[in-house]
């Protein structure tokens, strides 16, 4: 035992300090260090070596697990990101006797609303190319399952990226998806008419305004809001608005053969040096490129002076430049009413929470859950905001 103590010590305070550098990458633009945010991707893992090593120091009360100790402590707010142990009964009953008091006091019924996120991941790809100017989903059961799920969800606002819509372009694609949804509005954006891909927001209330977000040339990921209207039930009240950002960020736009290096590398083959740097290459590349398109972004949203909702594919994790900066001020759907470990990416890659929904004051989350059973290697995921205290009196 005190030879492989020897040896553990050492460990542990490697793992310490390398816990705590992955800890402090959201506060680290990209553009500084690209390389840094590599370790923000072994978070959870090295969070889990150190919990581990404080179990071996404890068990044998030695003073050395102060030390692992301390390094959990520190950065247990990051872990919050990946891991959620909300009471979801004693939250949605505060929740509810909140909103009984305001209905109440507003008499103006249900203050609820609930907002779907969805890669879809290009469902529409694969739709017949006879079918020009309607939608046909018997050459499309990817979107026919998707509606499924969508109709069964019942929410107010869905928020669609990576679309594609072969036959009819993605506008009718969208009033397909509105009329079949039982929707009132739908927007649509793309970023060449000759190119029917794009992101789609479908909504229960009126879209008074929309514009795209630019997120600079030679991309093919977009951001888009609209601004929804809400009415008031109350004629002592005015009526409410909130804008609705649609995101979907940089990916690492990995090639066939990078994937087949990760599947190699799960299945614990060979190690493809060669590969691997290309991967390390994209990662780089992409964490730069998200970097840029997050400062974009988050000038409009300091532009906009009424509450928001932030949601879409950021293609980062938790503990990440990205995530730091979109959700400064705003709160976690996941965090706030959430429960367990959530993961939102379930394609070739490791599986991370890299789509969210984010939110302003005063409104609040009262339930939040993904659906793993959609045709596409992103999860759905749906959260129900209170939303009775955006509503104010004359």
């Amino acid at each position: 035992m005190k030879f492989l103590n020897i040896i553990a010590f050492p460990a542990t305070v490697v793992l310490g300090l390398l816990l705590m550098l992955a800890g402090l990458v959201p506060s680290i633009s990209p553009a500084t260090s690209s390389w840094l945010p590599l370790l923000g991707l072994a978070f959870p893992v090295l969070f889990l070596l150190v919990f581990l090593a404080f179990f071996y120091w404890l068990v044998q009360r030695k003073w050395r697990s102060l030390f692992a100790l301390s390094c959990l402590l520190l950065n247990l707010g990051p872990a919050s990101l990946y891991f959620q142990w909300n009471d979801l009964t004693a939250e949605r009953s505060e929740a509810e006797n909140r909103e009984e008091s305001l209905d109440v006091e507003m008499n103006m019924g249900s203050q609820r609303l609930k907002i779907i996120s969805y890669n879809a991941q290009l469902f529409g790809l694969y739709q017949d190319e006879s079918s020009v100017n309607i939608v046909n989903t018997e050459y499309m059961p990817a979107t026919d399952s998707f509606l499924k799920v969508m109709k069964a969800e019942q929410a107010d606002v869905v928020c669609l990226q990576e679309v594609y819509a072969k036959a009819g372009g993605l506008k009718a694609l969208a009033r397909f998806l509105k009329a079949e949804g039982g929707f009132d509005y739908s927007q649509s954006y793309t970023l060449s008419n000759s190119r029917p891909y794009g992101m789609i927001v479908l909504s229960k209330y009126k879209i008074k305004r929309w514009q795209p977000v630019s997120l600079g040339p030679n991309t093919g990921n977009m951001a888009m809001w609209v601004d929804i209207e809400l009415a008031s039930r109350s004629d002592a009240h005015r009526d409410a608005r909130i804008r609705v950002y649609n995101l979907h960020l940089q990916s690492f736009r990995f090639a066939k053969q990078d994937y087949a290096v990760m599947q190699k590398q799960t299945q614990q083959q060979e190690i493809d040096i060669e590969g691997s740097k290309g991967i390390v290459a994209r990662l780089r590349m992409g964490y730069k490129r998200r970097a840029e398109q997050v400062a974009i972004v988050k000038e409009s949203m300091i532009a906009c002076d009424f509450p928001k909702i932030i949601c879409g594919d950021f293609n980062d994790i938790p503990v990440s430049y990205t995530y730091r900066q979109l959700s400064a001020g705003m709160k976690d759907a996941f965090g706030e009413a959430g429960r367990g470990i959530e993961t939102t990416y379930k394609g070739s890659m490791p599986s991370f929470r890299i789509d969210y929904i984010l939110y302003d004051n005063p409104m609040r989350a009262i339930r939040y859950h993904s659906v793993d059973e959609v045709p596409s290697d992103h999860k759905l995921i749906a959260a129900e905001l209170q939303i009775g205290e955006l509503f104010r009196a004359y």
